[in-house]
């Protein structure tokens, strides 16, 4: 697995590369990552099985390209300097990371990092580092960092390999143990900076310094060097305390002892985490020791942080200073400012830290902030899109963006435009037949089919009020083509409400579709709950050639059938009916699928109603469809509800023929009585045969 640099802001955050592919795999990952939070390792070590489990590679690998990726990103950050001024060669780095950790864990208090120490060898080009770490398998990071940092800071190319990967028998904690082999095989870039590196650190190097045997061996008293340096211990091989600090010494009360107590007597070592004695001091040389005074020394705790340096005659010097991050652990330890020397840095440290953990606080907190208003910024960014799609169901996405920009919309006139309502057949007696909630989910499952239909066919939904579904084609969104888009949802609309079934009797619903195009004026009507509304004769009309339908077809004008003569649709004459409210009109149907006709017959009823003997004609509208079945059958093809309220019959002969044979059948039929002053619509029986089809209408 290669991670290449990429070309992003200095403020990219690791996380977004390198888990952006597995943090669904991982399971536990969190969303965004705050760079002064501390974070359980389950995650990182969940992250690492993930990739491994995607790429193949093992934990090690996983983790040194992890290191590397890691300097790469320091590189592009602040950090950097920091990682620049630690030495001057790559051995000196390496024997100074516990110091770049120690400055960053006044910032991630809750950090545990690794220790290292680095040797020498024969080989002036290899270099044994010692690392320790409270966490297990990830050699591989300090390998990677290690390996990009030396390119990165020295231009040096390098060999890395585990010579050991153990337990540390000698330590209490910090166990894990790992020693690695670096060798400087060369440079990455062949220029003179890197000579000239290589030639100033050999004149800086401590061999090119050491002090020649005829230098004076002391040019200082015991004590002014006591006072100059208040909190130094000086002890023997035996760990015996030979002489200590001014301060030190009456922190501890030494003056008042006749013995010379050890130093393992007085204090426990912290860091590195080992026992105290000459081999071990003289193992981890480079590296600092925090030395904590054990309880019942004194009343208050102390710590001491410093190195350990080695002086002739097997004698040892720790020179040191307490460990003290706020003015309030001055009084905690019994100590002032003044008992810190001019020359100690610590004085302006304590004063500076105050500052600098006010600003840490403050600093965590707006990344905090920040990581909220991401999180909210795309809540928000959800929500309007909720909105928006709440919006755009209430009005045109046009005057809607006009709405939200504050703009005034006005009503406009539209010349052109073609209106569609339909209505489904029998909803009065669903309705009363129903619970009203069975009625309210039978609407809800036959409008969201119609939805899914608006904005393939280009038309907008204007409104649902009962059984009634209006919608248009031109308005707000000018087209050409309003009467095609109005036609092609009604016959949509029509295949669509074969999957609905009642919620009375479990049949599939009818539905009728009227449709009519003219000019109209469209706009927003109200401010609490604005609706787009249309206005004119064209809306009426429309709404007549929907009652004045036939159940399962689409009834359109004639306005309307002047648009779309030309177009390639099964169109049939109707003839000229009486519209209500309207007069003679010329009315079209327009077939869908496999109806080939539809047929208006003429039936005589007997009339036995109020004691009343005579005859009522009616006539009756037959859908005929292609026949897809060449066997006969006199299997009804469907079966109707028959009204209670019925008390006459009548039998209808209706002749159908082709070269002698049937070549269709009767699907549905809607009956108006003429005679009748309520229009009441009969349901029927109907079936087929060879050369007939026959009718039983109960009126």
């Amino acid at each position: 697995m290669a991670i290449k640099k990429t070309d992003t802001d200095e403020d990219i955050q690791l996380h977004t590369i390198l888990i952006s592919n597995y943090r669904q795999l991982a399971g536990n990952v969190p969303e965004t990552f705050i760079m002064k939070e501390s974070y359980d390792d389950k995650i990182t070590y969940d992250l690492i099985k993930a990739i491994m489990t995607k790429t193949g590679l093992t934990v090690h690998q996983v983790f040194h390209t992890f290191g590397n990726f890691w300097a790469e990103w320091t590189e592009r950050s602040s950090y950097i300097i920091m990682m620049r001024i630690i030495g001057p060669d790559l051995y000196t780095f390496l024997n100074n990371l516990n110091a770049l950790h120690v400055h960053l864990s006044m910032t991630f208090s809750k950090m545990l990092p690794p220790e290292f120490h680095c040797e020498r060898t024969q080989n002036p080009k290899i270099y044994h580092l010692h690392y320790h770490s409270n966490r297990k398998l990830l050699r591989g990071v300090a390998s990677g960092i290690i390996e990009r940092a030396a390119q990165i800071i020295f231009n040096l190319k390098l060999e890395i390999e585990c010579i050991y990967d153990g337990i540390d028998e000698e330590r209490e904690t910090y166990r894990n143990y790992v020693i690695l082999e670096i060798r400087e095989v060369g440079y990455v870039k062949n220029d003179n900076s890197s000579h000239d590196l290589e030639q100033q650190n050999q004149v800086l190097s401590p061999q090119a310094q050491e002090r020649k045997d005829d230098d004076p061996e002391q040019f200082i008293s015991n004590n002014i060097f006591c006072d100059t340096f208040p909190f130094h211990i000086i002890f023997n091989d035996k760990l015996e305390i030979l002489r200590a600090g001014s301060s030190l010494a009456r922190k501890l009360k030494l003056f008042t002892r006749p013995d010379k107590p050890k130093i393992t007597e007085l204090f426990h070592c912290i860091t590195p985490p080992i026992r105290l004695n000459k081999r071990t001091i003289l193992k981890y040389h480079t590296t600092n020791f925090t030395l904590e005074l054990k309880s019942g020394v004194v009343d208050q705790l102390l710590q001491l942080k410093g190195q350990m340096i080695r002086l002739k005659h097997n004698y040892f010097l720790f020179i040191c200073s307490p460990v003290v991050d706020r003015l309030a652990d001055l009084e905690k330890r019994g100590l002032y400012i003044s008992d810190f020397p001019i020359h100690d840095p610590s004085r302006e440290l304590m004063l500076l830290n105050e500052q600098r953990v006010a600003e840490f606080h403050v600093h965590k907190k707006l990344e905090e902030t920040t990581a909220m208003l991401e999180k909210t910024s795309v809540a928000l960014a959800a929500e309007k899109v909720k909105t928006d799609n709440l919006l755009h169901s209430m009005l045109p996405q046009t005057v809607a963006e006009k709405l939200r920009e504050g703009h005034q919309v006005e009503a406009g006139e539209y010349e052109f435009v073609t209106v569609l309502f339909s209505d489904i057949v029998g909803f009065t007696s669903i309705c009363s037949r129903c619970k009203p909630i069975d009625v309210v989910e039978f609407l809800n499952n036959l409008y969201t089919r119609f939805d899914q239909l608006t904005s393939h066919y280009k038309v907008y939904k204007v409104e649902t009020i009962g059984d009634a579904y209006m919608v248009v084609s031109g308005v707000p969104e000018i087209t050409d083509t309003h009467a095609q888009n109005a036609i092609d949802m009604g016959l949509a609309m029509i295949e669509k409400s074969v999957y609905v079934c009642s919620p009375a009797d479990g049949k599939q619903i009818q539905i009728r579709i009227g449709i009519h195009s003219g000019p109209v004026v469209a706009g927003v009507v109200g401010h609490k709950m604005p609706r787009y509304c249309l206005f004119g004769d064209t809306v009426n009309t429309a709404s007549r050639m929907e009652s004045h339908g036939v159940p399962g077809t689409v009834h359109i004008s004639g306005a309307t059938y002047e648009l779309i003569k030309a177009c390639n649709y099964n169109i049939q004459l109707r003839g000229d009916i009486t519209i209500k409210g309207k007069g003679i009109m010329r009315t079209y149907f327009v077939l869908s699928g496999n109806q080939v006709e539809i047929k208006e017959v003429e039936t005589v009823v007997n009339d036995t109603r109020h004691n009343h003997h005579g005859q009522i004609r009616s006539q009756q509208w037959v859908i005929v469809e292609e026949n897809t079945d060449k066997k006969q059958s006199h299997k009804p093809i469907y079966e109707y509800n028959t009204s209670a309220q019925c008390d006459a019959s009548v039998q209808v002969n209706l002749e159908h023929q082709n070269g002698g044979s049937t070549t269709s059948k009767i699907s549905e039929i809607k009956a108006v009585n003429n005679q009748s002053t309520k229009g009441e619509q009969h349901t029927a029986i109907v079936g087929k045969n060879k050369t007939r089809s026959s009718m039983c209408a109960i009126l």
